[in-house]
């Protein structure tokens, strides 16, 4: 049996209304899907299927071999449930991330076949498009942290993300948790914050938009940390004096 073919790049590129839709995945999940999307050429058309190796996921993510091959297992047996939720401004529409989901028992490795509905999602398709490094977000353990740092990156040309808190909160897929700001803040926002400084190469602050007393909206700041550049094909452009105005056109 041919062996199946390693990425080549670990570029991930995303369609903005895919990462501004509304789904929850638990950390394999992500990795999972992350490690074959990471294999699909925007440019060209989409593989009907896409193999992710327990040596190739074991490599991105640094794990031990044998965490690997359990890892992919257990993503494979439950990524076929997850699904997405996107907003039109009327309808609510669901669809999966895949249709095939399989696992090859003894030879560590997971085939993916993605919905006809995803497909479009990760191809020039369409015109707005969010592309960066997996090595960025590869040593993330944390969901939220994921999906804010992918909400972050829709901005890297002006370095500026303003969004209202209840968005935030339904792209999170939160539900009923941290309904009071303060919760989450400190159970969500500054653990996510703290782990993409840390992890990801990059700088960010934040500040809340109030309503009397109520938070309404965050503006989070963010740029290339000085000590830890990287030599990556995504890197962020310099943050402008005055930001807000840039948004503001747009």
């Amino acid at each position: 049996m041919t062996a199946a073919k390693e990425p080549s790049s670990l570029l991930i590129t995303k369609a903005n209304d895919l990462i501004s839709a509304s789904y929850r995945l638990n950390l394999q999940e992500q990795r999972l899907l992350l490690a074959a999307i990471a294999q699909v050429d925007p440019r060209k058309p989409m593989p009907s299927k896409i193999t992710v190796t327990a040596a190739s996921f074991a490599e991105i993510y640094g794990v031990p071999i044998r965490f690997a091959y359990t890892n992919l297992k257990e993503a494979a047996d439950s990524l076929y449930e997850r699904d997405i939720q996107t907003f039109d401004g009327k309808n609510r529409t669901r669809i999966r991330w895949v249709y095939k989901a399989a696992y090859a028992e003894g030879e560590g490795r997971v085939t993916l076949n993605f919905t006809v509905d995803v497909i479009p999602y990760l191809s020039m398709l369409n015109s707005k498009l969010t592309s960066y490094d997996l090595r960025r977000v590869a040593n993330l353990n944390s969901m939220h942290s994921f999906r804010l740092f992918e909400l972050l990156m829709q901005f890297k040309s002006t370095g500026v993300l303003v969004i209202e808190v209840e968005k935030l909160r339904i792209l999170l897929d939160l539900g009923d948790s941290y309904k009071r700001f303060n919760n989450l803040r400190q159970r969500v926002i500054t653990p996510s914050i703290n782990e993409i400084m840390a992890k990801s190469g990059i700088s960010i602050t934040y500040e809340t938009v109030t309503e009397g007393k109520t938070v309404k909206s965050l503006i989070f700041r963010f740029h290339e940390a000085a000590q830890m550049r990287l030599s990556l094909g995504d890197s962020l452009e310099p943050l402008p004096e005055n930001p807000l105005e840039i948004l503001k056109d747009e």
